[in-house]
Parts: structure tokens; C-alpha cells; sequence
């Protein structure tokens, strides 16, 4: 079943246009249609009533929970292309709760000051959709683009930075995911094509952040997204098991 995030008002589901477009050109809806619609993540099972003008009504809450029980942060630097976009769409698959996107001594991507909005209206509509489809209770939260030097602004209680000088090493990562407790926040740095230059490791050490290692393999910066979200998942669906 189709799911959608939108909100609920006496009963009725509103949804922006992007998504009423989807619903009747795209999926080509029909009255008597029932979809899912999540609203202050709470998900409804909903039923179209009308198709012109759209009208949708809430039948039931359905007890429905698909988020993990940590709010998982990803600190991302900016990739090339569509490297980004793809990091985005499996963060939000796996889980995340919030991305900041970096920029690092050694990010190749240069976005000027008036590029930022219409990059973060880009990545939360993929967020967005990437949520509907893996059938998320919440799209992510992207923040605007920061310099390395502002992780310290991140609050969390387990804090990663992955290193690749730290390669083949995973015992330290996956025994503090172990003893994790729910509720906890957790945060991993992801860095780009590049790596990290030592001083920003030194830095990241200096606000908490523990260097990790993601296997014996050297990642492409996309990848090491995905293996470290995936990890951090597993242990953390495991334990709520």
C-alpha cells in the first residue's frame, strides 16, 4: 500500500501537490482507494473519497512503528554527482533521523551561498521520498551545509568519526553500539573522496568524536555511508529485537 506524509484536519488528509499529482497521474487513484498517510508520525489508514476535487478521510490509526530507537545522526561531506543523492536515499532507508552536510579541507564540491536552498529543497525531497517508500513514521532532518570546524555543535552521546587510518579495526565501534541504551543519540562523521587530513581528525577527537574503523576494506565515501548506517541499524534493531 502506498504510503504518504501529509496532515490531518477534522478528520481529513491534506497532501502538497507534488504528492496529489503522484496519487492521481502517477498511480492513477481511483474513489474507494485506500493509501497510508503519516501525520504527526502517527499513520493512518486513509480512503479516497473523491478523486475531483481529491478527498481523502482517515478511517483508523494503525499501530504502525518503523523508526529505530536511537536518533542517528549523519555528518556527511559533500560528494560529486549523484554520490550524494544516494547516500540521502539509503541513509533514510536505514534509519537516520538528521543529516549535516560537511565541507571539509578536502571536499571537491563548492556550492556558493545562493545554491543552498535549492540543493536542501533537492535533498529533502529525496529524503522525502525515500521515507515513503521504506515507509518511515518521519522524513529526516537535513541541516543547512557547515564548515568542519562546527561538529562541535553537534550534541550527541556516542560520537563516530570514520578513519581510514583506523582500517581493519571495528572492535571499538561495535562494542559501544552494544551498550547503547534506547533514547541514546548517536552521531558518525562520514568524510568525502578525499578522507580526513590529520588535523581534522585531532579536531574531532578534541569534541568526543572516537576515530573508527569500518572494516578491513578502504570505502568509497558513499559506501562507508551506507556500511556504517547499516551497522549501527543492525546492532540497534538486534538489541530491540
Amino acid at each position: 500500500m502506498q504510503r504518504y506524509f501529509g496532515r490531518i484536519f477534522k478528520n481529513m488528509i491534506v497532501l502538497d501537490e507534488d504528492d496529489k499529482y503522484h496519487l492521481l497521474k502517477v498511480m492513477r487513484a481511483r474513489k474507494g482507494e485506500q493509501i497510508e498517510v503519516v501525520a504527526d508520525e502517527k499513520v493512518y489508514l486513509s480512503e479516497i473519497v473523491s478523486t475531483k476535487p481529491l478527498e481523502i478521510i482517515a478511517k483508523k490509526t494503525l499501530k504502525d512503528n518503523s523508526e529505530l530507537p536511537n536518533y542517528i545522526i549523519l555528518l556527511a561531506a559533500l560528494l560529486k554527482g549523484d554520490k550524494m543523492d544516494l547516500v540521502l536515499q539509503k541513509a533514510t532507508e536505514l534509519g537516520v533521523s538528521e543529516v549535516v552536510l560537511l565541507t571539509t579541507d578536502r571536499t571537491i564540491v563548492k556550492i556558493k551561498d545562493h545554491q543552498n536552498d535549492l540543493k536542501l529543497g533537492r535533498y529533502q525531497k529525496i529524503l522525502k521520498e525515500a521515507a515513503q517508500q521504506s515507509k518511515r513514521n518521519r522524513i529526516p532532518y537535513i541541516k543547512n551545509i557547515i564548515s568542519f570546524d562546527r561538529i562541535d555543535e553537534i550534541d550527541a552521546d556516542l560520537k563516530f568519526i570514520a578513519y581510514e587510518e583506523n582500517k581493519g579495526d571495528v572492535s571499538a565501534f561495535n562494542k559501544k553500539l552494544k551498550n547503547v541504551k534506547p533514547g541514546k543519540r548517536i552521531a558518525i562523521i562520514i568524510g568525502p573522496e578525499g578522507g580526513f587530513t590529520e588535523g581534522e581528525v585531532i579536531y574531532a577527537k578534541h569534541h568526543g568524536f572516537s576515530p573508527v574503523g569500518l572494516g578491513n576494506r578502504i570505502l568509497r565515501a558513499e559506501t562507508a555511508s551506507i556500511y556504517a548506517l547499516s551497522v549501527i541499524a543492525n546492532h540497534l534493531e538486534d538489541k530491540n529485537a
